[in-house]
């Protein structure tokens, strides 16, 4: 039976008091837990950085959550132990180059589980991470790295690849080879090594930076090779200078785990013409690494670092890559990037000019640079991160040149992600990290829920 309800008249306010009241008792269906209706993540907003405390187990990872305008606070508990050492870089300013990495920091996507680098003890740590945030050590926590300086790791499905780097100017790295090492991830989060996931470099001060684990197939990388700076001379000799330059590293993950390496491939013909010339020989020092792939495109973008260019690669299916073209930065030394979800925005940190470029990839093979913002703060820019709303984007900075003062260097630069892609700094940014600001620590790696 169908009742009117009038707008205006007696009768029209006695329907809709009666309408109310069957309303009043009709049972309302409750919202049970096992509805699919949308919930948020109570972990959304947090952000971790790891401090590289290079003193006896010192090293750990700094938490903070954010308000959902850019303030952060520093979450209960935080820091969060690793159990090892970070990893000094003493040598004498400028610090770009030998030591930098990426990936410091990982998590498993369903963000229960968080993974870290003890850099100075050769160890991984590995913990759960609680409704809150907060992180708990797994049992066994931190387990050998199976290498010598251990900077970067790339998850695939069950397992996780180190990168360990082997240039701790800290200790002696002579009588040791970088390498890539492969482990399972127990259901209990312990890692064990996977039988032939062990790849050894040709010479002690490859250096490599990254394990990117691309489509749980491949992992590619960027090495440092003879770039020449005198921090790296001062550890490796001038037998440095004889090894080839830098190179970018593909490797192919097999079924079960293991490793198969690809040749290495040297930087484009005249890609770093009118580069920077570190050793000072007449010609430009190619240097090549910060790389991520493209979430729907089978294209790498990698940091043209010296020639402050945007590299784009593509891979086929057997994980060979190929230089397409290099596009113009607007800064200087352009060395890390990230790129969202949906593949339309890229995002890189230029070191030397304390800035951050925004790329427009509607043609992912053509970035085009829309944005370039200068960062507040002292110290200079590195490792990037989304949060997983893309709301916001980090970038840890640490002190790199002299004209940073000591104690001001170490800082968490906060980012607001506009409708159109680009950037804008909040205004409580930057956040001072309790980290040692001197020549002694650098904070690494950044991971944003």
């Amino acid at each position: 039976m169908k009742r009117q309800i009038y707008a205006t008249g007696a009768g029209g306010l006695i329907a809709l008091a009666f309408l109310l009241t069957l309303l009043a008792q009709t049972p309302v269906p409750l919202l049970l837990a096992d509805d699919k209706s949308p919930t948020v993540d109570p972990r959304s907003g947090v952000v971790y950085v790891v401090s590289n405390d290079p003193v006896k187990d010192g090293n750990a990872v700094l938490a903070y959550r954010n308000d959902g305008l850019g303030n952060l606070t520093p979450l209960p508990g935080s820091p969060f132990r690793t159990g090892g050492t970070g990893y000094a870089t003493k040598h004498e300013l400028p610090h770009f180059g030998p030591f930098d990495s990426d990936q410091n920091l990982v998590a498993t996507p369903d963000r229960r589980r968080v993974f870290a680098t003890n850099g100075g003890s050769d160890t991984v740590a590995v913990f759960d991470v609680a409704d809150d945030g907060s992180l708990r050590a797994v049992e066994g926590s931190p387990f050998p790295s199976g290498g010598k300086n251990p900077v970067s790791l790339g998850l695939a499905g069950d397992k996780v690849y180190v990168v360990n780097k082997n240039e701790d100017p800290g200790r002696d790295m002579t009588k040791t080879l970088p390498n890539y090492t492969g482990f399972t991830i127990g259901r209990d989060g312990r890692l064990d090594t996977i039988k032939g996931a062990r790849v050894e470099l040709e010479t002690a001060w490859r250096s490599p930076t990254q394990a990117l684990v691309v489509r749980d197939k491949f992992i590619f990388d960027g090495d440092f090779g003879s770039f020449y700076l005198p921090s790296r001379e001062a550890m490796w000799g001038k037998g440095l200078r004889q090894d080839t330059p830098s190179t970018i590293r593909s490797m192919r993950i097999k079924a079960d785990g293991a490793l198969e390496p690809l040749p290495p491939l040297a930087a484009p013909e005249g890609a770093f013409v009118g580069g920077l010339d570190t050793d000072k020989d007449g010609k430009p020092d190619p240097l090549m690494f910060g790389l991520q792939a493209h979430p729907k495109e089978k294209l790498v973008y990698l940091c043209f670092v010296t020639a402050a260019k945007l590299a784009v690669y593509e891979y086929d299916d057997e994980g060979r890559l190929t230089f397409l073209q290099a596009v113009p930065n607007s800064g200087e030394l352009i060395c890390w990037l990230v790129v969202n979800a949906a593949g339309t925005r890229a995002y890189t940190a230029n070191n030397a000019s304390d800035t951050v470029s925004v790329y427009d990839l509607s043609d992912p093979r053509k970035p085009v640079e829309i944005q370039h913002l200068h960062l507040k703060g002292h110290g200079h820019p590195y490792q990037l991160a989304l949060d997983s709303r893309e709301k916001f984007l980090y970038t840890v900075k640490h002190r790199t040149f002299t004209e940073t003062p000591v104690g001001d260097g170490s800082v968490l630069n906060v980012l607001e992600v506009l409708p159109t892609g680009k950037l804008r700094e909040v205004p409580s940014s930057p956040v001072t990290l309790p980290v040692r600001d001197d020549l002694l620590a650098r904070p690494q790696g950044v991971l944003a829920f």
